[in-house]
């Protein structure tokens, strides 16, 4: 047994696999990343693992999302059911917080990596290969010889400049033809809000720093070698918030990689960030655009209400969200956002306000959904404090404040689900369609036409009109009449829902052709992108597949 096969979802490439993969090649190991996006893939992902020539000597598994849990989990079932017999670990933000009741309940896991683990993992299996015990190895919790789970010392963080950057095996993604990648230039962040597990996650690691950055030459090293060696144009930065909380350091550190990117001669690019409301300053956005030039930025606007900037910990102001919209305005930029419309407080009142804010920013994407308990948040801890939880650790629920609130919510979710989540979901969709069309203004900018965006911009404002319109007419509903007709009223709202997202998909895909059609020639005849070819830039093969995976929440 002589490789390690990593499990995890591969919708994009996978960062946190493949950091690993990156870190046990460098001491010698062969390891293979084995997809696991959907349920229907478990069978593959069994086969891939026992019916190979060999067995691998071990088996991680990413459980970074509680929602997926109990499936991921069905791998380590799965694989014990068919006879295998190496070290099985799992890791992850959800497996670290529930390291010792998963290590209790399943008995076909080996060990848990708790936290960041590119050392970690390389400990563990040269424990594993070596017949060592695993008790005490920091980072890892396991069982002693009394079946006693026990957790080995929390592991300092690593230094992100000493990590080698991550496996890149197989082909990257393309958007409108142009080759994309995920990668960080930070990992944290810098806020603490009560529903995310990012600050908890990094908190239990203290002391030391539950925000750090990498140096932007390294970055920039990173990004040059992606388009040398894979002709990558658009780097998805899924740092958890690409920004610090100063303008001065944002500044520094933004001009500081445009300058390293332009020494290096990287020639076009263009990125995707994050970032939090308070974060959109004008200054420091146009930098974004000008010397970045970035194609999309989300803002986790999460909430509008003054009740749920109070219940999710925003430490935010109405305001804040208003100026960032105001900014991406301004500049003429792309931003998208997302709505946590309910939460364990939500009232009629506030969902209304978040319904006016949903309104009013109508010109840019979005989606809305509830916020769940996820583990290690204090937001969990409060409602099982409160007794308010259902279910157990693998999937807390919980219903909201009121019974007024609950029936919006319920009905809500059966109306809109279809818009909302799934791969023809409209709301994540029209984020994907608006990054083609930012793509083509970038990298095609002498055939680009102005009416492209404005036809984009109206489908934005039209989805978010309807969206907002349904939901007030549900709020409606409730207030007039009884939980008996909730059903019906549902039956008779979703027809027009599927009927208005068919018309707006129709309407994009006119509107994708024409910008196919006008762009065929550079697209087709181009050896990069845009006219400043350079010898760091290769042919990209174009890829007509819409972008609907590229989900922009």
């Amino acid at each position: 047994m002589s490789w390690i096969a990593l499990v995890g979802p591969e919708l994009e490439e996978n960062l946190s696999l493949r950091y690993l993969a990156a870190a046990l090649r460098t001491v010698g190991w062969r390891v293979e990343i084995v997809a696991f996006n959907q349920p229907r893939d478990l069978p593959t992902v069994l086969r891939t693992i026992t019916e190979a020539p060999e067995p691998p000597i071990m088996v991680g598994i990413s459980v970074a999302f509680q929602w997926r849990a109990v499936e991921l989990l069905a791998v380590a079932m799965g694989l014990r059911e068919a006879g295998y017999r190496g070290h099985i670990t799992i890791g992850g933000h959800f497996a670290t917080f529930a390291a010792p009741d998963l290590l209790r309940d399943f008995p076909e896991i080996d060990s848990v990596c708790r936290h960041e683990s590119e050392e970690t993992i390389v400990e563990l299996i040269a424990a594993v290969a070596g017949g060592a015990p695993l008790t005490g190895i920091a980072g890892v919790s396991t069982r002693d010889p009394d079946g006693m789970v026990v957790a080995g010392p929390l592991r300092h963080p690593p230094a992100l400049e000493t990590l080698r950057h991550p496996d890149r095996a197989g082909p990257p993604k393309q958007c409108f033809g142009h080759a994309l990648a995920p990668l960080v230039s930070s990992r944290g962040c810098y806020a603490d809000c009560s529903f995310c597990c990012i600050a908890s996650w990094h908190e239990q690691t203290l002391p030391g720093k539950r925000y750090r950055v990498r140096p932007p030459e390294d970055v920039a090293d990173e990004m040059v070698a992606l388009k040398r060696d894979r002709g990558v144009e658009i780097f998805i930065f899924h740092d958890d918030n690409f920004f610090v909380p100063s303008k001065k350091k944002n500044l520094e550190r933004f001009h500081a990689l445009a300058d390293a990117l332009e020494a290096r001669a990287i020639g076009s690019f263009g990125i995707v960030v994050k970032a939090r409301p308070n974060d959109a300053d004008l200054e420091v956005f146009r930098v974004m655009r000008d010397r970045l030039h970035a194609l999309r930025s989300y803002v986790g606007i999460e909430t509008d209400a003054d009740q749920g900037l109070v219940t999710l910990q925003r430490r935010l102001a109405s305001r804040q969200n208003h100026a960032a919209i105001e900014v991406l305005r301004e500049l003429d930029m792309f931003g998208c956002f997302n709505m946590l419309i309910f939460d364990p407080d939500t009232t009629m009142p506030s969902l209304e306000q978040n319904l006016d804010f949903m309104a009013a920013a109508s010109d840019f994407p979005f989606n809305f959904c509830r916020t769940e308990l996820y583990a290690g948040t204090p937001l969990l801890n409060r409602m099982l404090g409160e007794r308010r939880t259902t279910g157990d650790y693998l999937h807390y629920d919980y219903r909201l404040r009121t019974p007024e609130v609950q029936r919006v919510f319920e009905m809500a979710i059966d109306a809109f689900t279809p818009r909302n989540f799934g791969p023809g979901a409209l709301h994540n969709n029209i984020g994907g369609w608006r990054l083609e069309l930012e793509t083509c203004r970038l990298f095609h900018a002498d055939v680009f036409r102005p009416a492209w965006l404005a036809r984009m911009k109206a489908l934005h404002r039209l989805v978010g009109a309807d969206t907002v319109t349904g939901l007030r007419a549900i709020l409606g509903h409730v207030r007039r009449a009884s939980r008996d007709h909730d059903a019906s009223f549902v039956r008779e709202l979703a027809p027009s829902l599927r009927a208005f997202e068919r018309e707006i998909t129709d309407q994009w895909r006119v509107l994708k052709a024409e910008m196919l059609a006008a762009t065929a020639p550079s697209r087709h005849n181009a050896t990069s992108i845009g006219n400043d070819a350079t010898p760091l830039q290769r042919a990209v093969p174009v890829d007509h597949t819409p972008a609907e995976a590229l989900h922009y929440v």
